[in-house]
């Protein structure tokens, strides 16, 4: 119906189909832009998952990486065997350590601060890098649970930090390495060993670290961990602590590259535990570190079947879950083991 103004002007209105018409438009245009929006934030919480996944798995093995290089380093020398007062290992049964083996004197008020994740665990320089495939070998406790299937890695060293002379004395109690170019000497006193000037040695701290996965993290109960129990020093005297390096590494593996030419490249690559012929010297590791997404990504299973260094066979590794998950793998040179 129209309406006749005043100037012969018309005044239309819209009828209840061009009505209609208009709105299932919008509505259709309104649809599309709401599914845009949805399709372009669910590619942005997978692209950011990813990323921080990738960011997660670079740091842990980065973490691990700087440890393993640095590994058989004792200051102002490469060789254990030259640390006087050190232990050797049992040539039967490598790697423990000598039976016969005592602490010296200034360590011994220490013992079992430094058999407390095992035989010597703490000063056992000869083992610069060691391994335990699938179980939890460490005979201190875990974190929380221990993560079924993946392996132990423990790093032995120098600290890369000198104490100066004027801090010796604060460090007393802090099990540490005095190393001139021929000798190496343990203590844990606040004055030089004897025998060491100032001016021909230096004084590190030691180091060990024992890397391990764990079921939980110190944010979420359910998140899985990468963890590294340490040598310490707490309150004037050594302690083993334990360590969250990040959360959600869900398994660590090792294989160890061995020279058996003294080219300082490895010929050949054994899991943990297997024995390694004499004369043979290990000068490389090969890392692999499984990592899994921090929350479950709705409409997303992971039906990958892992299939990595002991993971093989009935070992394998298919989760089945809604977590997305990276695998890392690389293969690292140890800087220290030239004979």
């Amino acid at each position: 119906m129209s309406k006749t103004l005043p100037g012969n002007r018309m005044q239309m209105g819209l009828s209840l189909v061009e009505l209609m018409v208009a709105m299932s438009i919008g509505l259709f245009l309104l649809a599309g832009a709401i599914t845009v929006f949805g399709k372009t934030r669910d590619l942005y919480r997978t692209n950011d998952a990813a990323a921080r996944l990738q960011e997660t798995a670079r740091y842990a093995m980065s973490t691990i990486e700087a440890d393993l290089r640095m590994a058989n380093y004792w200051g102002l020398m490469s060789r254990a065997d030259l640390v006087e007062n050190g232990p050797g290992l049992d040539l039967a049964n490598p790697p423990d350590v000598d039976p016969a083996y005592a602490l010296p004197a200034s360590l011994s008020t220490y013992a079992a601060t430094i058999n407390s994740c095992g035989a010597m665990w703490a000063v056992k320089l000869p083992a610069y890098v060691e391994a335990i495939d699938d179980a939890y070998g460490f005979a201190c406790a875990e974190f929380g649970t221990y993560a079924g299937g993946s392996d132990q890695l423990v790093v032995r060293r120098a600290s890369t930090q000198v104490i100066a002379a004027g801090a010796l004395a604060a460090s007393a109690g802090r099990i540490k390495l005095q190393t001139s170019r021929v000798q190496g000497s343990l203590f844990s006193g606040g004055a030089l060993p004897a025998g060491y000037a100032p001016t021909l040695s230096e004084t590190r701290p030691l180091v060990a670290h024992g890397y391990y996965v764990d079921q939980a993290s110190e944010q979420d109960p359910g998140m899985p961990s990468l963890r590294r129990k340490q040598l310490d020093f707490v309150g004037g005297a050594p302690a083993i602590t334990d360590l969250e390096i990040v959360p959600g590494v869900e398994d660590l593996q090792i294989e160890f590259g061995a020279d058996l030419d003294n080219d300082q490249n490895a010929d050949y690559f054994v899991q943990p535990g297997t024995a390694i012929p004499a004369g043979d010297q290990i000068v490389a590791a090969r890392v692999w570190l499984l990592v899994r997404a921090e929350q479950p990504e709705l409409g997303f299973v992971d039906n990958r079947t892992y299939d990595f260094a002991s993971r093989t066979g009935a070992a394998v590794y298919t989760p089945g879950d809604n977590f997305r998950r990276v695998l890392f793998s690389k293969t690292i040179a140890l800087r220290n083991t030239r004979r």
